[in-house]
């Protein structure tokens, strides 16, 4: 805002006498005393003085209350705008569908719980055509600042927007500008596990589900072994994940079921991707 005076008042004052900020201020003393102290000050001759006439508010405290409201709008309307500021240009346009609000609800569980899931959750996204919502968009190029490859596919997942946003939003810039490959960016991180582990990647439902199912029952399985039985259920096919899931349940062993938990949020997170849209 600018502080041009309306001319009506007389160059910030009441009807060109009184300066309307040392009225403003004896009705802010009066306020602060009581009205049962101090009576209000009198408004001089004009529009404010017509407004509260004794006549229509015959007591100190309704005259208080109409001289501070009259007042307040005038010194609203002694000032005019300030110049208009230049309309925010849109982003370029992207006929991309939004990923479902289910998937963004799902994003949200994944990197609080199973984050080892986001990269593939990112990756099919993009392959099937989908872009991010902006709130999605928002709390993922904040995460991922420092992490070169998977703000990539953020900024890919993003479209048009991803930019337009950080252009006007320099928390969200990049905390770095190490260049990344193409591949990796496309790629699947590679998560390590035993060779006895990663042969049940491609292996069938029923198999996969004996040999984890079993192997918590006959106790081979233990906190240790927890990181790479999570890297095979991030990894394995999944057509077989519900399977899994249910055999692993039903063990009753605590670790197995947190991975049940891991393969059904995995199964949903590609359906919720994947299903005709």
């Amino acid at each position: 805002m600018s502080g041009a005076a309306d001319p009506s008042f007389g160059g910030d004052t009441v009807s060109g006498a009184t300066d309307l900020h040392d009225y403003w201020r004896e009705l802010v003393t009066a306020a602060m005393l009581g009205t049962d102290r101090r009576e209000p000050p009198r408004p001089p001759d004009g529009p404010v003085a017509d407004l509260v006439a004794d006549a229509l508010r015959p007591d100190p405290g309704s005259r208080m209350l109409a001289t501070v409201a009259a007042v307040a709008a005038a010194r609203r309307a002694a000032f005019v705008p300030g110049p208009s500021a230049d309309a925010l240009q849109r982003p370029e346009p992207d006929d991309r569908p939004l990923c479902p609000p289910s998937a963004a609800t799902t994003w949200r569980q994944i990197v609080a719980e199973w984050s080892v899931l986001e990269d593939e959750w990112m990756l099919t996204v993009i392959e099937r055509g989908f872009r991010l919502s902006p709130d999605v968009l928002v709390e993922a190029l904040a995460r991922h600042r420092n992490d070169g490859v998977r703000r990539a596919r953020t900024m890919l997942a993003g479209g048009s927007v991803a930019p337009w946003l950080v252009g006007h939003v320099p928390e969200l810039g990049a905390g770095s500008q190490r260049r990344v490959s193409a591949e990796a960016v496309a790629s699947l991180p590679e998560l390590p596990m035993p060779p006895d582990l990663d042969e049940l990647r491609s292996l069938d439902a029923l198999t996969v589900s004996r040999r984890l199912a079993g192997g918590f029952e006959q106790g081979r399985f233990g906190a240790p072994d927890r990181a790479v039985l999570v890297n095979l259920l991030a990894r394995c096919r999944p057509a077989v994940l519900l399977e899994v899931a249910a055999s692993l349940q039903g063990t009753g062993v605590g670790q197995a079921l947190a991975l049940a938990d891991l393969a059904r949020l995995r199964h949903r997170m590609l359906t919720e991707l994947t299903a005709e849209t």
